[in-house]
């Protein structure tokens, strides 16, 4: 019986670990992001989570199909699939200043 629990545990323990999803944490400040690029595998299931250290900002991406916003210390997330390879701009979708319109991230999908 115990070699049947320990079979048991093991087979549970390679399922959830296969099933785990990459999650990638995006702080917001004032003006820009960290990390400010991003490198995802094509057909990979990834979450995406912003957050902000300094005010309110937003996170959008027309081609990958996103738009997160986050206030400070409260963060929003999103699972994307990306399917199609390239360089993917992502940009600020909440105004916030002086230097808004310089706030992007790249993210990158091989």
């Amino acid at each position: 019986m115990k070699f049947l629990k320990v079979l048991f545990f093991t087979l549970a323990f390679s399922i959830s670990a296969q099933g785990e999803m990459k999650e990638i944490v995006i702080d917001a400040f004032n003006y820009g992001y960290a990390p400010q690029e991003i490198v995802l595998q094509a057909g990979e299931k990834v979450k995406l989570t912003l957050t902000s250290s300094g005010g309110s900002h937003g996170l959008a991406s027309k081609g990958l199909g996103f738009n997160l916003k986050a206030a400070e210390n409260k963060s929003m997330s999103v699972e994307i699939t990306p399917e199609k390879p390239g360089i993917y701009k992502a940009k600020c979708s909440v105004p916030c200043g002086s230097g808004h319109s310089d706030m992007s991230l790249n993210i990158i999908v091989k």
